[in-house]
């Protein structure tokens, strides 16, 4: 009955009235899920930790005053609490937790709870960051709510958790750096079953530059291995299973990186060594301490491990090290003070003593930084130069796309479309204001998916939907401006030419 309810809901209704339906649906699960944690709040405020009748107090298993919440919260009755869990589908335990999510929200976040109860910020969102700053004082997380609310609900969850993370990591970097020592801890790697097919699994737990550095060397190993090898996870596995010969790996990345060492047969070298001897090697001509040995020596193998030696006393063993690069956004006020949060490209924001960790063992390249203020000079061709590309990666290191999580793959794209210059196309065409990182079905969906854009600020950029729904997207996150009129009066003044009307 109640699918059949549901089956209906879209009947005699037009695209618009669909979208405008499925925004309609998505409120009222978001108001429906923040309830639940209000609802949570007032119950632990109807059985506080002092609602325990003194009697109990004293009795074994009794109830008992429990703080499910961080610092600043109150306590509870515990045994109060199950009820609730209960009622909402949820273990004790889960269920303390959620309480605790609450409580966290309306007493430490007092503006992220806000907006829990405007409905601008998901329930689920807001429990997340009580979890992740659970352990910070009652002023650390007042700041660290000052500092992420304007971001709650405009930008991806996954950009919120970085701005949450390096606020933690900033208001207290010393308790993160200890976390992190205890965390190593937490390291292994661990071998799964073996299955019918004969195949195993592995898995591991490390820090994640280290993971970076891992499959990076996988990368370059299968890039090695013949196409006929296998699809592109065929030959990550059997580099992944080279790891464990070191001498058939060192020589595949020996041969692609100091080729010339290969360049003549090891027979050659062996027929050098054997010339300067003035012919074969006798038993006799072989070290005493070979000739000692109880079983016999081999003079063609001491012959070739000879000359495998001095091929190897040739090798650069420099480039048979990993190739890495690591990229590390610093704030020059860190650099002043020597310590503060650091970015990585791919990593959670992270403190500047966990990076110097990272670098301790390792040979660094020091690259000078881009300066942002120095925009490169626009150019005429469509093929975009190495410098744009390496500047709008620091600028804009996410996707334009409303909503959109990616960070990497992207396609850079011309905001408006390039017109050839035999074609009457502009010089400058390819310049920084004119370019915007997305995906590649992002960027089909504004080439071919009827979605239109227009950049009238540089990381300013206005999306209109094929239905007409207004989006504005820039550093703070993603805006919904709606289709109404106000929406489709910033659509034309961002017009690139205000003369021209849609």
């Amino acid at each position: 009955m109640f699918e059949g309810s549901l089956e209906g809901c879209a009947a005699g209704l037009d695209a618009r009235g669909i979208l405008d339906a499925a925004a309609a649906a998505q409120r009222a699960q978001v108001m429906a899920q923040n309830q639940l944690l209000v609802l949570a709040a007032e119950w632990a405020d109807r059985f506080p930790a002092d609602s325990i009748h003194p009697d109990q107090l004293g009795l074994p298993g009794a109830a008992r005053g429990v703080r499910p919440g961080g610092d600043g919260t109150p306590e509870v009755n515990d045994l109060a609490m199950v009820d609730f869990c209960v009622k909402i589908g949820k273990s004790t335990g889960a269920g303390l937790f959620f309480i605790g999510d609450a409580l966290d929200l309306r007493h430490r976040f007092p503006l992220l709870w806000g907006k829990v109860l405007r409905g601008e910020l998901l329930g689920w969102q807001g429990g997340k960051i009580a979890r992740l700053t659970r352990g910070l004082l009652f002023d650390q997380a007042r700041l660290v709510d000052a500092e992420v609310a304007r971001f709650a609900g405009v930008v991806p969850f996954t950009k919120l958790e970085n701005r949450v993370l390096a606020a933690v990591r900033t208001v207290d970097p010393e308790h993160y750096e200890k976390l992190i020592g205890r965390r190593k801890k937490e390291r292994g790697v661990w071998l799964g079953r073996v299955d019918e097919d004969g195949m195993r699994s592995i898995h591991g737990r490390i820090e994640a530059v280290k993971t970076n550095r891992l499959y990076a060397t996988v990368e370059e190993l299968a890039g090695y291995l013949p196409v006929e090898t296998g699809s592109a996870d065929e030959r990550r596995a059997e580099a992944l299973a080279l790891l464990g010969d070191d001498l058939r790996a060192a020589e595949l990345r020996a041969r692609h990186r100091q080729p010339e060492l290969f360049d003549e047969e090891l027979a050659s070298a062996v027929a050098e060594i054997v010339a300067e001897t003035g012919g074969p090697v006798e038993e006799s001509e072989v070290h005493p301490a070979l000739r000692d040995r109880p079983s016999a020596v081999d003079v063609e193998s001491v012959i070739f491990q000879t000359a495998v030696r001095r091929m190897l006393e040739r090798l650069d063993l420099t480039k048979l090290l990993p190739i890495a690069h690591l990229v590390v956004h610093v704030a020059a006020e860190s650099l002043e003070k020597g310590h503060g949060v650091c970015r990585v490209p791919g990593i959670k924001p992270t403190t500047m003593g966990v990076v110097q960790d990272w670098l301790g063992h390792t040979r660094v390249r020091v690259r000078p930084v881009i300066d942002l203020n120095d925009t490169p000079p626009p150019v005429d061709s469509y093929e975009i130069p190495d410098r744009h590309r390496r500047y709008l990666r620091l600028r804009q290191p996410g996707s334009s796309f409303p909503w959109s999580t990616a960070t990497g793959g992207f396609d850079l794209d011309h905001v408006q479309p390039f017109v050839p210059p035999h074609r009457g196309g502009p010089p400058g065409q390819t310049r920084i204001d004119n370019l915007a990182p997305d995906t590649r079905t992002e960027h089909r969906a504004v080439t071919h998916g009827g979605w239109q854009r227009r950049q009238p600020d540089p990381g300013v950029i206005l999306f209109r939907a094929p239905h007409g729904d207004v989006y504005l997207t820039n550093h703070s996150g993603t805006h919904d401006l709606g289709p109404g009129p106000f929406a489709h009066t910033i659509w034309q003044a961002a017009a690139p030419n205000q003369a021209l009307a849609d």
